[in-house]
């Protein structure tokens, strides 16, 4: 039998410190202070991040400052604005989406070995 893990954070939850998470997880709070690491991530249109992000697959609606590094697809829609590097194997950017940074685009096979911590440049 296949359980699905979803959770979400709604918008008005603000988090000190790091996440850690498995399966979806949809989150619309405010993060400080600390990474977000996990699987299937969705960032709404009020979430924002002060904080690097290690995930499978990210879409992007919000803010991140930080950066970020997706396993699989990452999408920034149109609203999103992400200010740091990111590292991905796929992505999908909005005409109104926010990038400042260095991108690099790689195959699977790279990110996955990559470790969090030794990928991402700090801050």
């Amino acid at each position: 039998m296949n359980v699905d893990k979803s959770s979400a954070v709604l918008n008005d939850v603000e988090i000190t410190g790091t996440i850690t998470f498995t399966g979806d997880l949809s989150f619309d709070g405010k993060l400080q202070q600390g990474d977000m690491n996990g699987e299937d991530l969705v960032l709404g249109s009020k979430a924002r991040i002060d904080g690097n992000i290690s995930a499978d697959s990210l879409v992007l609606h919000g803010s991140v400052t930080g950066d970020v590094m997706v396993t699989g697809r990452c999408e920034l829609k149109g609203s999103a604005s992400l200010v740091g590097s990111l590292i991905t194997n796929r992505l999908a950017m909005d005409e109104g989406a926010t990038l400042i940074g260095a991108v690099e685009i790689t195959p699977q096979s790279k990110t996955a070995s990559l470790p969090t911590n030794a990928a991402l440049p700090s801050k």
